[in-house]
């Protein structure tokens, strides 16, 4: 009688396995609600030293990167990208500095998986994103709003968009955003 049941055990490891994945997998898709993302301590700890050290100086910007490599959620990486104003010597030309390039890799991806919709417009509307990932960063946004139905919402993609030069996409979430006002 126990061998028709030897494989139950496996049936439902391997449902349970399946199972976890798939909300895995939805959960990597959905950011952390901007209500629920806290400003961790160690965090708030770096922020002060970053204020407290020289501005434009090598300690300032090693600060800056631990603060980027350590943020976990939208509101993090843009208290990050706040302390990061200024804290990098301006470059000649198109030339950027290196740290400045590091930091901004890292928040630029870091944000396209972490941050909320209102997270992303405001990064990419007020702060400095790394150009080769400007048009993922719109299409995150795309994939956000979803199916969203306030125009308001395409129109603020639009003007990120804009900001980010990614014409294509501004120009359709102008559309979505006629379409959905009744222009």
């Amino acid at each position: 009688m126990w061998k028709g049941f030897r494989g139950v055990p496996v049936v439902v490891m391997a449902a349970w396995t399946l199972a976890s994945c798939n909300t895995a997998a939805k959960d990597a898709a959905v950011p952390q609600p901007e209500t629920e993302q806290v400003v961790s301590a160690d965090l708030k700890k770096l922020y002060m030293a970053a204020a407290a050290a020289p501005p434009q100086s090598q300690a300032q910007q090693n600060v800056i990167l631990q603060m980027a490599e350590k943020a976990s959620n939208g509101k993090e990486l843009l208290l990050v990208m706040r302390a990061a104003v200024g804290a990098f010597p301006a470059g000649t030309g198109s030339r950027e500095h290196p740290a400045e390039t590091q930091v901004r890799s890292i928040l630029t991806a870091k944000m396209i998986a972490l941050g909320t919709l209102d997270q992303l417009i405001e990064c990419a509307t007020q702060y400095s994103v790394n150009p080769e990932s400007a048009r993922p960063f719109v299409q995150r946004m795309f994939q956000l709003a979803g199916q969203n139905s306030d125009a308001r919402v395409w129109y603020g993609i639009r003007v990120a968009a804009f900001h980010l030069k990614v014409g294509d996409l501004q120009r359709q979430a102008q559309a979505r955003g006629d379409q959905l006002a009744g222009r």
